[in-house]
C-alpha cells in the first residue's frame, strides 16, 4: 500500500494492500477501497462508501459526504462506486438521504471535471458525464448513457439506456431508452451512432424506430400509443422501450421536440 504521509487514514477503513494514496488526502469512517485504486491529491472519502477495482480520483474528487438536503440528520446512508470508474477533478458524489438508502454509480463509468451525483441517484455501467452535469437527488440513469456538457436533470427523472442528453441541455422528463434529447429535454430522435456502436442488429433498429414513430411521430394521445405498442414490438430493444414508458414515473416521458426547433423537418422523416 502507498499512503503519503500527508494523508489522513480513518483506522478503521479498509483499503487493499495495493490502492495508492496521494498527498492530502482523507479516509474518514468506514470506507472499504478495492484492489488498484488510486486517488491523487486532496481526494476526500468518507461515510459508509464502498468503491471497487481499479477506479482513479483524481484531485479535489470527494465521495460519500453527506447529502445537500435539510432534511438530512447525520442517519448512516451509503455511497457505492463500481470498478474502474474514473472521476475527473472535483466530482462529487453524496451518500443516500433516506436511513439506510444508496447512492451508487455502477462499472466502468466515466464522470468529468465538477460532474455531481446528488444524493440517492442510480447510475448504471459504462455511464459518461461530460464536466459539470449535474444531477438532482433520485436521478436514475441507465446503462451506456452520455450527458454533455453542463446538462441539468430534474430530481426524479429516468435516463433510459444508450440515450444521449446534449451539452447545457436540461431534462425535466424522463428520457427513454436510445433517444436523442434536444437542449429542451425534449425527444428530437435516436441515439443513431450510439445504436451503431453498441452493435445493434437491423432488426432492433427497425423496431425501436417504429416504436419513437409510433410514440412520438404520430398525432394520437400518448397513453394510446403506448398501448398499440405493446402489440407491435418485436424485439428486446424495442421491449426495453415498451418497458421504460410503461413504468412507474414522476415527472413523465418527454414529449417530442416542437417543430420550430428543427428548422422545419419532420420528426417522421428526418430524425427518426
Amino acid at each position: 500500500m502507498s499512503i503519503h504521509h500527508t494523508a489522513i487514514v480513518d483506522r478503521r477503513s479498509e483499503i487493499e494492500s495495493d490502492v495508492e494514496i496521494g498527498p492530502y488526502c482523507v479516509i474518514d469512517g468506514l470506507v472499504r477501497i478495492g484492489r488498484g485504486t488510486k486517488l491523487y491529491h486532496g481526494v476526500y472519502v468518507t461515510g459508509w462508501t464502498d468503491i471497487g477495482e481499479g477506479c482513479v480520483f483524481h484531485p479535489g474528487v470527494i465521495v460519500g459526504h453527506e447529502p445537500q438536503d435539510v432534511k438530512y440528520h447525520g442517519e448512516r446512508s451509503y455511497c457505492r462506486v463500481g470498478r474502474n470508474c474514473v472521476f475527473r477533478e472535483h466530482v462529487t458524489v453524496h451518500r443516500g438521504t433516506i436511513p439506510e438508502s444508496t447512492t451508487s454509480v455502477g462499472d466502468d463509468c466515466f464522470l468529468l471535471a465538477g460532474s455531481h451525483v446528488a444524493h440517492n441517484c442510480t447510475i448504471g455501467n459504462r455511464v459518461t458525464l461530460i464536466n459539470n452535469v449535474l444531477l438532482a437527488g433520485h436521478v436514475e440513469v441507465a446503462n451506456r448513457v452520455t450527458m454533455g456538457g453542463g446538462a441539468v436533470v430534474h430530481q426524479f427523472v429516468r435516463i433510459g439506456e444508450l440515450s444521449m442528453i446534449p451539452g447545457i441541455g436540461r431534462v425535466p422528463k424522463d428520457a427513454p431508452p436510445y433517444s436523442l434529447l434536444g437542449i429542451d429535454g425534449r425527444v428530437a430522435g435516436l441515439n443513431r451512432v450510439g445504436m451503431r456502436r453498441a452493435g445493434m442488429s437491423a432488426d432492433e433498429f427497425r423496431d425501436v424506430r417504429d416504436a419513437y414513430r409510433l410514440l412520438f411521430g404520430q398525432r394520437m394521445p400518448f397513453s394510446e400509443a403506448v398501448e398499440r405498442l405493446a402489440s407491435e414490438v418485436r424485439t428486446a430493444a424495442g421491449r426495453l422501450v415498451l418497458e421504460f414508458v410503461k413504468g412507474e414515473s414522476k415527472r413523465g416521458v418527454a414529449g417530442r421536440i416542437r417543430k420550430s426547433h428543427q428548422r422545419g423537418a419532420s420528426i417522421e422523416a428526418d430524425t427518426l
